[in-house]
């Protein structure tokens, strides 16, 4: 089979799959998914994990996230490479455009949602309300925008610019974007929008979305919140520990209620998952991974996820699950107890369908203590 080979597609189930009218108070997980061969800077790391150019590897890690019975992964994407040191290990680069690699992750799968990583600075609005009207289509309303405006200059002087604008502007101009989409898909009438930042005249060609795409944010200023709070479905954080969902969840809910909304985005925090069988051999092998992060591409990496973080110490410190099944099963239940923890974005430092499937069993603990309902209970994906 050639490696660019797309086997045993499903054709799109447009009936089955919509975002649920309310939150049935029950657990979201997904993945962060590892389009790069390695989703840290470790040389360590990226040897044990498979080629990520090889399509197979991600059709293989799609079916099992459905097996797993996860309900969405995130797509993140960029521009440019992190470092010449992190690309010379896999770290970044190459890496899968978000946009290419939802087609085929949803064409083999019939549950999963996909959300793909667009920028508001980088794509005018029409490309962005064409691309997601398509892809809802071909995934039957599983398709789902993680909202990223940029942060990163040396990525935004590829499509030529100086310096990115500050980040109230930035977001000032994403919520242009959302105005225009919505009008766009609506094919009645003609779109007519002189903003600040864009223009937009006339009408666009179907399909339209029969309800707005699932929208996301990772968003840690208070302009970025405060935007999250008043549009998206979801908010992605990246706090350095599970207490800290506790002040996100307020900063949220006092948000959506200034700007409106009857509910708030729930937070879905980005952790680490490594699982193993035997007790203590996970969380030495996860430990042991964490230490090969010292290195020139991990430095120049810290950098940026702090500047990203609106934080100088410890950027790289992010919550862990590492243990066997139903340790990691009852840190998820503990968490969601004691500080309302309600959705995981699992990074897997070593990823494959083999590393995932290892995750199955701390569903059913899951289960059986009442945070977490299977997703063919409430239509699947959100």
């Amino acid at each position: 089979m050639s490696a660019h080979a797309i086997p045993d597609l499903v054709l799109p189930c447009l009936d089955q799959v919509r975002k649920p009218k309310s939150w049935d108070g029950t657990m979201r997980f997904g993945i962060f998914w590892p389009g790069t061969r390695t989703l840290l800077p470790s040389a360590q790391i990226s040897a044990l994990n498979p080629d990520p150019l090889r399509l197979e590897n991600h059709l293989a890690l799609a079916r099992a996230c459905e097996a797993v019975q996860l309900d969405f992964t995130l797509l993140g994407d960029g521009y440019a490479p992190s470092s010449e040191e992190g690309t010379r290990i896999g770290f970044q680069d190459p890496g899968l455009h978000a946009l290419m690699l939802a087609a085929p992750l949803l064409m083999a799968t019939r549950h999963l949602g996909v959300i793909s990583t667009l920028h508001t600075t980088f794509f005018h609005p029409t490309h962005i309300a064409r691309f997601a009207a398509n892809l809802d289509w071909l995934g039957g309303g599983r398709w789902g925008w993680n909202i990223v405006n940029g942060y990163r200059d040396y990525e935004a002087s590829l499509f030529g610019f100086e310096d990115l604008p500050d980040s109230s502007t930035m977001y000032a101009a994403a919520e242009e974007t959302i105005a225009i989409m919505d009008s766009l898909w609506d094919g009645s009438r003609r779109t007519e929008h002189a903003g600040a930042h864009y223009r937009a005249h006339g009408r666009m060609k179907g399909p339209y979305p029969s309800e707005r795409p699932v929208y996301v944010c990772a968003a840690a200023s208070e302009a970025g919140r405060r935007f999250t709070a008043g549009h998206c479905d979801y908010m992605f954080a990246s706090p350095r520990s599970l207490a800290d969902v506790v002040s996100i969840k307020a900063d949220l809910a006092r948000y959506a209620a200034e700007a409106g909304r009857d509910r708030a985005p729930e937070a879905l925090v980005v952790a680490d998952l490594l699982i193993r069988d035997e007790p203590g051999e996970a969380k030495a092998l996860y430990g042991e991974l964490m230490a090969s992060l010292d290195n020139e591409a991990g430095r120049k990496w810290t950098g940026q996820i702090g500047k990203l973080r609106h934080e100088k110490t410890a950027p790289l410190e992010f919550p862990a699950f590492a243990g066997t099944p139903a340790e990691v099963a009852e840190e998820i239940i503990a968490a969601n107890k004691q500080f309302g923890l309600n959705g995981l974005l699992f990074r897997l430092p070593v990823w494959s369908s083999a590393e995932l499937l290892r995750a199955a069993p701390i569903f059913p603990i899951l289960e059986r203590a009442g945070v977490w309902r299977r997703p063919a209970s409430r239509r699947h994906s959100w």
